[in-house]
């Protein structure tokens, strides 16, 4: 396989990828709503109250389904096909830093978005619905009223409001986490890995007019 064949190549595997991603949004936002849908069922004043589980806890658990569907969506799109997207990604603009002869498509790309991406744009996808679920859930357990909280067993009601703060908790702790893992590793340490200073050192700088300047397709534009 040549160098051009080998260049067009990464472009389909970073096709695929993005479909992949796409697809994935498309689950969280099914899942979004789905979440949406079962909270304002429960919430329905023309529904029956009496439930063997009390109606806050019940709204507190939706909330961390919602919570854990949408952070194992995020987990496949940001961690796992996003990072295969941009380590293709990161190739092609090696390869493009590397031989002037190829078109600089990804160097002009990064230049268009400043070095930035779009991922910061891509987590608040994800972020926004479950910063919302988090807030309901401290709303409904902080202040909602204590019968939504109380069970009755055996004619003595129990208090338990303590449930729904550790699974608030626990819907904190899983945003923290995933947030710490997908900042674990950053373009900038991946193009290290070539072992090429000049390239590392062009990440840094977000140089890529850089690539673009030196390539033989812009020059060849130019004097036409």
């Amino acid at each position: 396989m040549d160098k051009i064949e080998c260049y067009w190549k990464l472009s389909e595997m970073e096709e695929r990828f993005n479909s992949s991603s796409a697809g994935v949004r498309t689950l969280a936002s099914g899942w979004l709503l789905a979440a949406l849908a079962a909270l304002g069922w429960l919430l329905d004043p023309s529904k029956p109250s009496s439930w063997m589980i009390p109606l806050g806890l019940l709204l507190v658990v939706v909330c961390v389904l919602g919570v854990a569907g949408i952070a194992t969506l995020w987990i496949l799109d940001q961690l796992v096909f996003h990072r295969l997207l941009n380590s293709v990604f990161l190739v092609g603009l090696k390869m493009e830093s590397s031989d002037p002869t190829l078109p600089p498509i990804r160097a002009l790309m990064m230049e268009t978005v400043e070095g930035s991406g779009t991922q910061k744009w891509e987590l608040l996808f994800y972020l926004g619905p479950l910063a919302a679920f988090v807030v309901l859930s401290a709303i409904v357990v902080a202040t909602g009223p204590d019968n939504l909280f109380f069970a009755s067993r055996h004619a003595h009601p129990l208090d338990l409001r303590w449930v729904g703060y550790v699974m608030l908790l626990a819907q904190i702790v899983v945003i923290a986490l995933v947030l710490l893992k997908q900042r674990s590793v950053g373009i900038i340490e991946r193009a290290a890995w070539f072992g090429d200073d000049a390239f590392e050192d062009l990440m840094k700088k977000k140089a890529f007019d850089v690539i673009a300047k030196a390539s033989h397709c812009v020059r060849a534009s130019r004097k036409d």
